[in-house]
């Protein structure tokens, strides 16, 4: 489970899906709400994101219930007000994962999509002194970074982090999809992912990553993409509530819900139901393609930049492969 603590930050990424100009944060006491009824229902996980979830007031007190109620907890930081008495505050508050956001392993690469590289380096350095929490790069897959990638890799090794995650491109705060990566550039990506050199740090393809993930587990006789895993979680075993304090399907599908019960949203909703039967309703080039079977795209682009939510993934780079 997602809780959209804030839509505060004081950087403007040029990638950002986040509306910067509401200025709001979540309500303490409907997040501490939706905390104990995720314990009682035993959501194992939850993800606190913003905005910049360290401009929220009650990050602390939220952790700390997290922790209290015996749940794991992560959040996603850019840098900003991250230093050595910060990371004690969040330590003793109980957090269990902090993702750094980089994308690009210089300033210059990672000033195409994000702002702050100096402040995630920052951080990266104040993590591995004190090495006592995990610590991770989020790095979004984009045609003007993928070739940086193995320096961003390197860059990880060398700053002590437990691993990078590769996240998908979502569309923008404008719903629109920046940078998407070429086919030559996915094969390329899927080419370094399979190789073994690199295995000494864990590289995570997230399930939104849908195609990436069904093409790079692709072997002659079986794909190991599968499960809930596979592709897009929303309403499928992830959800999220959204500053206002509504339920949605997903911290980018934004298709806001009132239940007081995050069970009666579960098995209640319309919204969920429909995003449960994608695969007797996708359209192409998704229910032609051979890895329709092991690939669930993101529902997100197809709501946003398409408009439907069983639109395939025109922007897919598999789109017309063979097998």
């Amino acid at each position: 489970m997602n809780i959209e603590l804030t839509t505060r930050c004081p950087l403007r990424c040029p990638q950002c899906y986040c509306d910067l100009n509401q200025g709001k944060d979540i309500a303490k006491e409907v997040a501490l709400k939706y905390i104990k009824q995720a314990a009682r229902l035993k959501i194992p996980f939850i993800n606190l994101s913003g905005g910049e979830t360290l401009v929220y007031p009650f990050l602390l007190e939220l952790l700390a219930a997290i922790r209290a109620e015996g749940l794991n907890s992560a959040i996603a930081i850019s840098g900003w007000g991250f230093d050595a008495t910060k990371l004690e505050e969040l330590k003793q508050a109980g957090v269990d994962e902090i993702y750094v956001s980089l994308n690009g392993s210089t300033s210059e690469v990672n000033a195409k999509s994000r702002a702050g590289y100096e402040l995630a380096i920052n951080a990266l350095k104040i993590l591995q002194i004190d090495q006592q929490v995990k610590y991770y790069i989020n790095w979004v897959a984009r045609n003007d970074n993928v070739e940086d990638f193995p320096n961003l890799v390197s860059l990880a090794k060398e700053n002590g982090a437990k691993g990078v995650v590769i996240l998908e491109s979502k569309p923008d705060a404008d719903n629109a999809l920046q940078a998407v990566l070429s086919k030559e550039n996915f094969l390329k990506l899927a080419h370094y992912l399979k190789q073994p050199a690199h295995q000494e740090l864990p590289i995570m393809v997230e399930p939104c990553f849908s195609p990436m993930r069904a093409y790079i587990y692709n072997a002659y006789l079986w794909n190991r993409n599968t499960g809930v895993n596979k592709g897009c979680g929303a309403g499928r075993n992830a959800m999220a509530v959204d500053v206002d304090g509504n339920l949605i399907p997903c911290r980018h599908l934004l298709y806001p819900e009132r239940y007081d019960n995050i069970q009666d949203y579960w098995w209640n909703s319309t919204v969920l139901d429909k995003l449960r039967s994608f695969e007797d309703n996708q359209g192409e080039p998704c229910r032609s393609c051979y890895l329709t079977k092991h690939c669930l795209s993101c529902r997100a682009v197809a709501d946003k930049v398409e408009e439907d939510l069983f639109s395939g993934n025109n922007y897919c780079p598999v789109r017309g492969m063979d097998q």
